[in-house]
């Protein structure tokens, strides 16, 4: 059992540590984020503006993204399915000249103007089949997944008239080399895949990035689709691509954030009470990007578009977006919603303890997240693309 007092924290005189994870969490508890949101400082005219400018710019250097400057054939679709009101789509599209990546779309029956487009992310291993609300496909590694019904973020989309596009993650489901995995996805192999792209000079996220800008290209030039509104929504691990492309396109005027949101510089720190240590998978890995900021600020950076954060988050977090919504007058373009089990539950204000909490405390105490309930949010989801298409 790891503790702050016993394993991390110094005990010498001169502050220093024996331990090489009780300096590393030292060296985090004193950095400070360049471009971290700064309310006082967004006071000086034009300063936000600016800002803006400094984050997307660093944040499209992070994301290592792949470069192809060769043209690309366009898109290709597979099959065409009627559903009830609607129109099951499969396409497969080339971002590069090494990839043929499936998509799924869903088109509303009888449209009689372009319609408004959205791209669904998943969670981690989700394939997009669930966010269809179709069958898992047949391989023993796309089963049991909890709440097909609240996870069909496309199906939402398109019976309320939306044309959606829904995605796999990168070394997932259909773009995933399975093998003889009986779990959601043969992690290992996509273990094996991140190191490749991150020793390649590329990142997991980047490269999901990558190929959803790549498609957008086309799709928003389609006669059905309405470019002047657009969304991306991600649930989960797709929350990370979908920030990332609602920050760095224009074109995308909304964007949905189902999960709890959370510094992760800060979180790491905090938990510092534990049986084993452990890290999330190395598909999140952006190198670097704790030295200018976190996902509060990068959300903060995206106003005045539509935002929709579903599952709460530390109030001290949820806190550096509401200032900078209200600071560029957008504050009734942004919508936070908690988990249904905290709805009613007093926020823990102030600022998270940087060390000293266990995973449990952090989530449930500070974050109010209910782990057993994650999934899509439907109703809040809905609630804001309704106001930005409108």
């Amino acid at each position: 059992m790891f503790s702050w007092e016993h394993d991390f924290k110094s005990h010498r005189v001169d502050g220093r540590v024996t331990g090489s994870l009780g300096a590393l969490y030292a060296r985090l508890h004193e950095m400070k984020p360049v471009l971290a949101y700064k309310p006082e400082v967004m006071q000086e005219p034009g300063r936000f503006r600016e800002w803006q400018a400094e984050v997307k710019t660093k944040l499209e250097e992070l994301l290592r993204m792949p470069s192809e400057e060769q043209p690309q054939p366009n898109p290709v679709r597979l099959s065409s399915e009627a559903r009830d009101g609607y129109h099951l789509e499969k396409w497969e599209f080339y971002p590069d000249r090494y990839s043929a990546v499936p998509v799924l779309i869903l088109r509303p029956d009888g449209l009689t103007r372009p319609a408004p487009g959205v791209f669904c992310l998943p969670g981690s291993a989700q394939p997009k089949e669930m966010l269809v609300g179709e069958p898992m496909p047949d391989n023993p590694n796309c089963c049991n997944y909890k709440f097909p019904e609240r996870n069909a973020q496309a199906l939402h989309c398109v019976k309320r008239g939306y044309i959606a596009a829904a995605f796999d993650n990168p070394g997932t489901a259909e773009v995933a080399e399975l093998g003889n995995s009986t779990t959601q996805t043969n992690d290992a192999v996509r273990v094996k895949l991140v190191e490749g792209y991150l020793e390649a000079g590329m990142t997991y996220v980047g490269v999901s990035v990558f190929q959803k800008m790549q498609f957008l290209q086309w799709f928003k030039r389609q006669k059905d689709v309405d470019s002047s509104r657009l969304a991306v929504m991600g649930h989960s691990l797709g929350t990370g691509a979908a920030l990332a492309l609602a920050l760095l396109c224009d074109e995308f005027k909304a964007l949905v954030f189902n999960d709890f949101l959370c510094d992760g510089r800060l979180r790491y720190c905090a938990i510092t009470e534990y049986e084993n240590a452990r890290g999330n998978g190395n598909w999140h890995h952006v190198p670097g990007i704790w030295n200018y900021f976190a996902f509060p600020d990068l959300l903060a950076a995206l106003a005045p578009k539509y935002l929709a954060l579903n599952e709460g988050g530390a109030e001290a977090w949820l806190d550096k977006v509401r200032a900078s919504y209200e600071r560029a007058g957008a504050a009734d373009k942004l919508i936070i919603s908690a988990y249904p089990k905290f709805a009613k539950t007093p926020p823990m204000h102030g600022t998270v303890p940087l060390y000293g909490l266990t995973q449990e405390m952090l989530y449930e105490e500070w974050c109010h997240v209910d782990v057993p309930d994650h999934s899509f949010r439907q109703e809040p989801s809905m609630r804001l693309l309704e106001v930005a298409f409108a």
